[in-house]
C-alpha cells in the first residue's frame, strides 16, 4: 500500500463519517424541535429534506466506494447494484432540487413586501410542503430509468462494451438511447441550476442594496451586526455557491470519463470524493454559520 492509497482511504473514512454524523445531527435537531411542540419554521422542513438527501448520497455512494477502496471485492448483486445506483441518483437530484427550493424560498422571503411579491410570499409559504413533496416525486420518477443498464459486475465481466464501476458495471447503450438518456438526466439539472443561480444573483443584489442603505448608520460603529435575515441569506448563498462549484467540477470529470470510456479507477474515486463534498460540508456550514441550529432564523 502506497502513501497515496492510505491518504485516499483515510479521506473517504473521514469525509463519510463527518457527513453522516453532521446530517444525522441536523435531522435529530429538527425532529426534536417538532417533538417538543415548537412550531417548525418553513425552512426547517426544507433543511430536513436536504439533510435526508445528503445522508442518502453518502450512504449509497460514499460508503460503497469506501468499501471498494478498502479492498472489499464482493459485488452487490444485480438487484443491489440497481437499487444503490437508483437511490444515489435520486438523492443527488433531490439535493439539487432542495437547494434550489431553499434559495428560491429565501429570495422570496427577503424580497420587498409590496404588490405581487407579497402574494408570491404567501403562496410560497402555503405550498412549501407541496414543493418539498414535488422534489421527491419528480426525482423518483426522473431517475426510474437509471437501473436499466446497471448490472452486477460478474454478470458482464467478460463482455465488451461495458463500464466497470468497481462493485457494479453497466452496458453501453446505443447512440440514440444514450442521447435520450443524457437529455432526460441533464435537463432537470440545468433547469434547477438556472433557477438557483438566478435566485442567488437576486439575493446578492438585494443584500448590496440593503448594505448601501444602512452603511451611513454604522460608519464608525463597532457594534454593527448583520440582521438575522441578512445572515441567513448569506448562509444560503454559501450553500448554493458550494453546490454549484462541486457540481460543475463533478460534471467535467463525469463528461471526461464518458468520452474516454475506460476511465482510470483513480478518476472514479476522485469523482466520488467530489460528489460527497457538498453532502459533507452543508451541515457543517449550517452549524458554523449559526451554532443555534434549531433557531436558524429566516
Amino acid at each position: 500500500m502506497t502513501l497515496g492509497d492510505l491518504i485516499l482511504k483515510l479521506l473517504f473514512v473521514v469525509q463519510t463519517g463527518i457527513g453522516v454524523l453532521g446530517n444525522t445531527f441536523l435531522l435529530l435537531t429538527y425532529a426534536s424541535t417538532s417533538y417538543t411542540g415548537q412550531a417548525l419554521r418553513p425552512t426547517h422542513l426544507i433543511l430536513s429534506n436536504l439533510a435526508v438527501a445528503n445522508f442518502l448520497v453518502l450512504l449509497f455512494k460514499g460508503i460503497p466506494q469506501m468499501t471498494l477502496i478498502w479492498g472489499v471485492t464482493h459485488t452487490l448483486g444485480k438487484t443491489g447494484c440497481k437499487l444503490v445506483y437508483y437511490i444515489h441518483r435520486m438523492a443527488r437530484g433531490l439535493s439539487l432540487c432542495t437547494t434550489c427550493h431553499l434559495s428560491s424560498f429565501q429570495a422570496m422571503t427577503i424580497s420587498p413586501g409590496t404588490g405581487g411579491w407579497m402574494k408570491l410570499k404567501e403562496r410560497a409559504l402555503k405550498n412549501n410542503g407541496f414543493s418539498c413533496s414535488l422534489c421527491w416525486v419528480s426525482n423518483l420518477l426522473i431517475n426510474i430509468f437509471v437501473p436499466v443498464h446497471i448490472e452486477a459486475l460478474q454478470h458482464i465481466h467478460n463482455s465488451t462494451g461495458t463500464r466497470n464501476y468497481g462493485l457494479c458495471s453497466s452496458k453501453t447503450p446505443g447512440t440514440s438511447s444514450a442521447v435520450k438518456y443524457t437529455t432526460l438526466m441533464t435537463f432537470p439539472d440545468i433547469v434547477f441550476m438556472g433557477l438557483m443561480a438566478g435566485a442567488s444573483v437576486y439575493m446578492v443584489l438585494l443584500l448590496l442594496r440593503h448594505h448601501r442603505r444602512v452603511r451611513h448608520i454604522h460608519t464608525l460603529s463597532n457594534s454593527h451586526r448583520f440582521s438575522p435575515e441578512a445572515k441567513a441569506t448569506q448562509t444560503i448563498l454559501l450553500l448554493a455557491s458550494t453546490f454549484i462549484f462541486f457540481y460543475f467540477v463533478d460534471s467535467i470529470l463525469t463528461i471526461y470519463s464518458t468520452v474516454y470510456f475506460k476511465s482510470p479507477l483513480w478518476l472514479q474515486h476522485t469523482t466520488t470524493l467530489l460528489t460527497s463534498c457538498y453532502p459533507t460540508l452543508s451541515p457543517l456550514i449550517l452549524m458554523i454559520r449559526d451554532p443555534r441550529v434549531p433557531s436558524f432564523c429566516f
